[in-house]
């Protein structure tokens, strides 16, 4: 699941797991063996409090992104005996959303972005060719020949 983000790739886990008839933390456990990176690591510290019986809600409240948080709320429901699927389900319809409104303003960016290259290398060339037989001809007409 190369270029997934990584709370959906997660949940696929997590939700092929249930599908399967296993638990929501072998779904966690085989996402951790698969993916390596910051949120892995962030998962890895979360699985590890929660094995050991800690409060994980300091380490949830430090994650930026509302989605992970949910995400990693929800799982925690899970682990502990809870029936999560239909909210898996729900949560993934949710998560694609906002990966294609993350997409879609990043595409709206590309023409502005893109502008900068146009601006800074062809716009000066542009200039050059438009005022160079200008200049030429003022040039000549001070040397007086």
């Amino acid at each position: 699941m190369e270029g997934v983000a990584p709370p959906l790739s997660l949940l696929l886990c997590v939700k092929r797991a249930l599908e399967k008839g296993q638990t929501a933390k072998s779904g966690v456990m085989s996402y951790l063996k698969r993916h390596q990176g910051d949120f892995p690591d962030v998962v890895a510290r979360w699985m590890a409090l929660l094995q050991q019986g800690k409060d994980t809600h300091g380490l949830i409240k430090e994650i930026s992104s509302p989605h992970r948080q949910i995400l990693l709320q929800l799982l925690e429901r899970g682990i502990r005996g809870e029936s999560i699927y239909n909210m898996v389900v729900t949560l993934e319809e949710e998560l694609v959303d906002a990966c294609q409104e993350e997409i879609s303003n990043k595409l709206a960016r590309l023409p502005f972005l893109l502008l900068v290259p146009l601006l800074l290398f062809q716009f000066p060339a542009f200039l050059l060719l438009l005022f160079g037989p200008l200049l030429q001809n003022f040039f000549h007409s001070l040397g007086g020949r």
